[in-house]
């Protein structure tokens, strides 16, 4: 027991295991309740179409609940719609504008409460899922963090899919 307990330890030391530290962005935005991310604001401004920041304090009392606003700030997609749910808040995810049968952008028509691809007419419901195709997969998710007034976006997928129902 004493040589294979001496065997571990050497071996230890040997072959020391890579470090799992995660960066501050990694760790924020896995757990943005982390005392470490008080402060920290991750990924990216949302801007507005005209390349303004968008404020939280502005654009909540200007959009009724169940809107979807478009934003910039990521470099792909290049915009994304941010949800604002009932109360008034931005939801913690945005919709990818980047339809998923061929790469066009698909546009938000508040009139028929869905996204439509001009390309080929696929349609998305007002969560992103398929109703029409020939799209087969949804648009895709990214993560919102809304803090010290401002809207961020992160290029990462959000811990819970508001499109899965809980068991």
């Amino acid at each position: 027991m004493a040589g294979s307990a001496t065997a571990a330890i050497a071996l230890g030391y040997l072959l020391p295991a890579g470090s799992v530290e995660l960066t501050l962005e990694e760790l924020c935005t896995a757990s943005p309740l982390n005392s470490r991310c008080k402060d920290y604001l991750p990924g990216v401004q949302a801007k507005d179409e005209r390349g303004q920041p968008i404020q939280v304090n502005q654009l909540l009392p200007t959009v009724p609940p169940g809107s979807r606003v478009a934003a910039k700030g990521l470099p792909n997609p290049p915009i994304v719609y941010l949800v604002v749910t009932n109360p008034p808040m931005i939801a913690e995810y945005a919709i990818s504008s980047v339809c998923t049968h061929l790469g066009c952008t698909v546009a938000w028509k508040a009139d028929q409460n869905q996204f439509v691809c001009p390309c080929h007419g696929s349609r998305y419901d007002n969560q992103g899922r398929v109703v029409h195709g020939p799209a087969r997969r949804n648009l895709g998710l990214l993560t919102v963090v809304v803090k010290q007034n401002q809207v961020r976006l992160v290029d990462h997928q959000p811990a819970i899919d508001p499109r899965v129902k809980a068991p």
